[in-house]
């Protein structure tokens, strides 16, 4: 009988398994048995190679950031850097899903090694764009590093879909809008000017739902109990009972009022609106307001959508797809002609990118945030010019 070998890249068709399944139904959602079935092997033999179910979220986007890490430390320029992550991204689509969404799950120790770990692309890309705009302080041009990454990460957010060259192209467009965006004069480090604070008193279901927001955001819906948002309040896990019948109660509460105020917001501004080209200046002061205000539940509203009831969630998907459109209709007015697909990309790079923002604490301090999300904002949707040439025209990069 002739032996059957074991095939060389055994392990990385395992973490390429396990990694498509994450990202497809949820680190919670999958067994190892799940991973042994789609690459045909036995549990002992996954484990050869990967201790358990946890070493393989841990090592998928360990690999995502390597290799992230690779493309950006191979850049000796701002064009070559957003040429190669526009190639690259495409192929890396999952990645940033894996990371915001399921790294959640992994120990305080690796995570914080994965962000030792990302912090060299950070470093890396606000090298580059700082070499290319002298004029920059180290904090613009940081910012402006973060949000480039948005860009290449907003693919992820989305199930839109065209031709990987086309994919490619739009990605590269945004990205050096980014990179080029003006950038106001405002010193980030100057706190912004405080105002009273008249203290209201809040009930204790409030509280209940305001800490489960945070924990909920922070740790991932399935490793939350009750004893947790009750210990974060002052109180016990029994008590939550007394105000939300289940954990789940909570987390539609908190879902289907994010959805709810965002739409009310977005209706009282556009009502005060009687020219039609200001609708987007309008839809994306909203936007970032709000992010601002509500950085934890846009966070929810962007990751457990899965784990509401079918009717709810139904309701918030169709929420979300009618809120896109209104961006999509809004931007249209502002560049007739634009492919409506690339508009749909666009506003979702541009939300990507403000709630990205708001979720970097070194970002999130800047008083000035607002503005400079607007600016940067404004110049990827509404940009029209040819960034590559701008590119080319200051010396960077070759003519593509």
């Amino acid at each position: 009988m002739t032996a059957v070998r074991r095939p060389r890249d055994r392990k990385q068709q395992i973490l390429t398994a396990a990694s498509e399944l994450f990202r497809e139904h949820g680190y919670h959602n999958i067994s190892v048995s799940d991973v042994t079935a789609r690459v045909d092997i036995t549990t002992s033999a996954l484990y050869r190679h990967y201790r358990n179910k946890n070493s393989l979220l841990y090592h998928a986007v360990l690999a995502g950031i390597e290799s992230l890490n690779e493309s950006v430390g191979g850049a000796t320029d701002l064009y070559t850097l957003l040429t190669t992550l526009s190639a690259t991204s495409v192929e890396r689509r999952g990645l940033p899903l894996l990371w915001q969404r399921e790294a959640r799950y992994l120990d305080d120790d690796q995570r914080e090694m994965l962000r030792k770990k990302l912090r060299f692309s950070t470093s890396r890309i606000s090298e580059l764009v700082q070499a290319h705009r002298s004029d920059l302080s180290d904090s613009d041009s940081r910012l402006l590093a973060y949000s480039i990454l948005a860009v290449f990460s907003s693919s992820s957010s989305h199930r839109i879909s065209m031709p990987p060259r086309q994919m490619e192209a739009l990605l590269f467009d945004l990205s050096a809008r980014v990179s080029l965006s003006p950038i106001g004069s405002a010193d980030p480090d100057v706190p912004a000017a405080r105002t009273e604070v008249i203290s209201i008193p809040v009930s204790r279901r409030e509280q209940l739902l305001t800490a489960a927001i945070q924990l909920f955001d922070e740790r991932g819906y399935r490793t939350v109990s009750n004893e947790d948002i009750g210990a974060a309040c002052g109180t016990t896990g029994q008590n939550v009972y007394n105000h939300f019948d289940t954990k789940l109660d909570i987390l539609s509460t908190a879902i289907t009022r994010g959805f709810d105020r965002r739409d009310l917001a977005v209706r009282q501004a556009l009502s005060q609106v009687g020219d039609s080209s200001q609708t987007l200046d309008i839809l994306l002061g909203v936007h970032i307001a709000f992010a601002l205000e509500d950085g934890h539940l846009i966070g929810l509203m962007a990751t457990e959508l899965a784990e509401l009831p079918d009717n709810t969630r139904k309701a918030c998907v169709q929420a979300q797809r009618d809120y896109l459109e209104l961006w999509v209709r809004a931007l249209s007015e502002v560049r007739p002609g634009l492919d409506a697909t690339e508009a749909k990309f666009t506003v979702s790079a541009a939300m990507t990118l403000i709630g990205n923002a708001i979720r970097i604490g070194s970002v999130r301090r800047r008083a000035d945030l607002a503005d400079r999300l607007t600016e940067i904002c404004i110049a990827l949707m509404t940009e029209t010019s040819d960034p590559a040439a701008s590119l080319v025209d200051a010396g960077v990069g070759a003519t593509p």
